[in-house]
């Protein structure tokens, strides 16, 4: 086991070190700009710098903090700062010093943290101070020490930020012993360590008790650390330091100021720093290596914050309103993504704005408010309401003017057949309409296939508990997880009257991909009959709908349904028995009879098929079952697979066993098995069905081809 120490620490950087360089990387332009119009000189202090390089790594994550320091400082206040480096380990303190030489306003000094900041808290006047502290542990990171700096005038600018490491904070915690009441000479100095650390005994009642965990132990002791530094500087907030999402707290990186601008700028900074660290560590590896970590972000919680903030306060200024918000969710969301939501939320009419220069646009000093009274719940279609009445016709008008408001946007695709067209790309920002293209064409015979069409994003989540969904991966870093959230459907109706008017080229939009198409059928308003009569209004455009329910009883009562695909996933019965908590197949199959009996377009996905013993004969006999009931319009097949995100999400990983090799959409069973099932599933379809209809769902270019398939030609679920 290879053991970190001060001395190897340097080597190569560790995953959670570019966490914490990232923060620095991304907070120091802007705070930079903004002291460096203070007029007073700069003082830079990195009181546990290193060596400044790390041999091992490329590019910018060979800067350490001093290079990180002192390569901003030169690009936005050169000539108005000073940067000081100290170093206790003699061999860091020398490649310092040879590091940085060519840097002027710098000094390199071997000593301890302590021996710094004792020296310069008598030197300072009315200089702009920023603080760095990043210990090897705790050591030498006693709260006497940064004390004096925190009871600076209020005149002059102080900044500190500090990492605090959590295993050192367990270790000196000394749990084990007390709880047994075996506390030593040793361990009780270990716990007065930790009082001089954090300020104070607070951490004892947090750490001590058994009834918490240890991730629960460190988010109170960091609340309570950023109570005490409160008291001098009124500005805090942290950000976790962990490897991968479902990783340890390695560190909290906590940073106290005076100015309000600090907490917005830090905000930003940590931000992306954590979300697009753990983004990265999960899909480096993956189709989604090269797509931007935004894309994934779950931002319904922020406009729900957003309007339940603005129906407290009534009228807030655009930056007003995002103060409040950081301070209430420090972390949770960029400044960007608030913008946008700002923005969002005004092209749908729910809010508007006033700029008190007069010129229109939208920005911070922009006062916001709510147009109407804006329930959480779902708003009544029209559709539904009385034609002719004043509420109707309100309804009608509304949809009518914030319809011209919302744009339509197009973008040239190579789609399969490797031909090139204009398709529909997104309504708005994508939030409800939007084109599914994150699988590229295939390049390799181990890429997979999956044309890319339009899904209808109502809701997002399920119900049911399938082993091993997607979407416990997708959605891992969503507040809800898998938990059903249907959005509101007046601006589901706005934005999909909007495609039918707009969009000229026959489209299949897939309310299914991210939900489960009919989990909100018990509803008061269930969204099966809140949309179908939208699409019954034209001829070109069709609805699908991808279920593991039975619940089709709404269905059966809509006239007409032309416009409407129903889709039915279905699986092996001891498949779906361990591994699939939702609606049994027979149930699930008699549902399917039921709305093909009453008209509707029905197609079927046998998928994830799972090389259990005798799957041959338990998947033929899922073909009877299906075949003795109804015939679908097609069938599309798919084999188990996982993303990485995936499996890291899931409980129940008995599955995982049957993923052998690599694809560019995760793990899949290995190549000779899958071809096995569908030729045989094939083979049956066709012979004793003579059925042809078939298709393969997220397969790779190799296993098509052998299976004497043209991708070119693909026609399955979702298309």
């Amino acid at each position: 086991m290879r053991v970190n120490t001060e001395k190897t620490f340097f080597k190569g950087k560790r995953p959670w070190s570019k966490i914490k360089d990232a923060v620095l990387r991304d907070y120091l332009p802007p705070y930079l700009k903004k002291v460096g119009k203070l007029g007073h000189q700069i003082i830079l202090v990195d009181a546990f710098a290193g060596p400044g390089i790390f041999e091992d790594e490329k590019d910018e994550d060979r800067l350490g903090s001093p290079l990180i320091i002192l390569q901003n400082a030169e690009n936005y206040v050169p000539g108005r700062y000073f940067a000081i480096f100290v170093n206790s380990n003699k061999d860091h303190d020398k490649k310092l010093k040879q590091t940085i030489k060519k840097y002027k306003s710098s000094l390199a000094i071997l000593g301890t943290a302590r021996e710094l900041l004792d020296e310069i808290r008598d030197l300072l006047t009315n200089q702009t101070l920023f603080i760095y502290l990043d210990p090897f542990g705790l050591k030498d990171l006693d709260f006497s020490m940064i004390e004096p700096f925190l009871k600076r005038d209020i005149s002059y600018s102080t900044e500190i930020l500090i990492n605090t490491s959590m295993p050192t904070l367990h270790r000196l915690a000394t749990r084990k012993l007390q709880s047994n009441s075996l506390q030593t000479a040793r361990s009780i100095k270990l716990n007065q360590i930790l009082t001089c650390v954090l300020g104070g005994d607070y951490w004892k009642e947090i750490m001590w008790e058994d009834s918490l965990s240890p991730e629960e132990k460190e988010i109170k002791v960091m609340e309570n650390y950023r109570k005490v530094l409160k008291n001098y500087l009124p500005y805090t907030g942290s950000c976790p330091v962990r490897v991968k999402e479902k990783g340890d707290v390695k560190y909290f990186i906590t940073f106290c100021s005076r100015h309000p601008d600090a907490m917005l700028l830090m905000n930003d900074a940590m931000c992306k720093a954590y979300f697009k660290h753990l983004y990265e560590t999960e899909y480096s590896n993956t189709i989604f290596r090269n797509t931007n970590w935004k894309e994934w972000r779950n931002l319904i919680p922020l406009k729900k914050t957003i309007i339940k903030e603005l129906k407290a306060r009534q009228r807030q200024t655009r930056l007003d309103l995002w103060n409040v918000i950081i301070q209430k969710h420090f972390m949770e969301f960029h400044s960007s993504e608030y913008k946008k939501i700002v923005k969002q939320l005004f092209d749908e009419g729910q809010i508007n704005y006033e700029n008190p220069r007069k010129t229109g646009k939208l920005n911070d000093d922009c006062i916001l408010f709510l147009i109407n009274k804006y329930n959480n719940s779902n708003s009544i279609n029209i559709t539904l309401i009385k034609e002719g009445g004043i509420k109707y016709q309100q309804l009608k008008n509304n949809i009518y003017n914030n319809k011209n408001r919302i744009k339509v946007y197009f973008n040239e695709y190579k789609v399969i057949n490797g031909k090139t067209r204009e398709l529909f790309s997104r309504i708005n920002d994508g939030s409800i309409i939007t084109r599914f293209d994150k699988t590229p064409l295939p390049q390799r015979p181990e890429d997979v296939i999956c044309p890319h069409f339009v899904e209808l994003k109502w809701a997002y989540g399920c119900p049911y508990d399938c082993a091993w969904c997607y979407l416990k991966g997708t959605f891992r870093f969503h507040s809800t997880k898998t938990l059903p959230v249907v959005k509101p459907y007046e601006k589901i109706e706005l934005h999909t009257r909007k495609f039918l008017d707009e969009v000229n080229n026959p489209e299949i939009l897939n309310t299914g991909e991210i939900a489960d198409s009919l989990m909100h059928e018990n509803d008061e308003l269930p969204f099966s009959k809140f949309i179908i009569p939208i699409f019954e209004t034209q001829k070109l455009h069709k609805v699908l709908f991808l279920t593991k329910s039975s619940n089709v009883k709404n269905l059966l009562e809509i006239e007409p349904h032309n416009q409407v695909i129903m889709s039915f996933s279905l699986n092996a019965v001891p498949v779906a028995k361990k591994w699939e908590k939702a609606a049994s197949i027979l149930s699930r199959i008699e549902a399917a009879k039921k709305v093909f009996e009453a008209g509707y377009e029905v197609r079927v996905r046998i998928d994830p098929m799972v090389p259990i013993e005798d799957w041959g004969k338990h998947y033929l006999n899922l073909l009877d079952m299906i075949f003795e009931n109804f015939v679908p319009e097609r069938i599309t097949l798919g084999s188990l697979r996982g993303l990485q995100s995936t499996i890291n999400g899931c409980t129940d990983r008995s599955w995982v066993k049957y993923l052998k090799e690599s694809s560019n959409w995760g793990r899949k069973v290995d190549f000779k098995t899958r071809h096995e099932m569908y030729s045989e599933i094939i083979q049956q379809l066709r012979t004793k069905y003579s059925f042809d209809k078939i298709a393969l769902c997220k397969e790779t270019v190799q296993t098509w081809k052998a299976l004497k398939m043209d991708y070119k030609k693909i026609r399955c679920n979702c298309v």
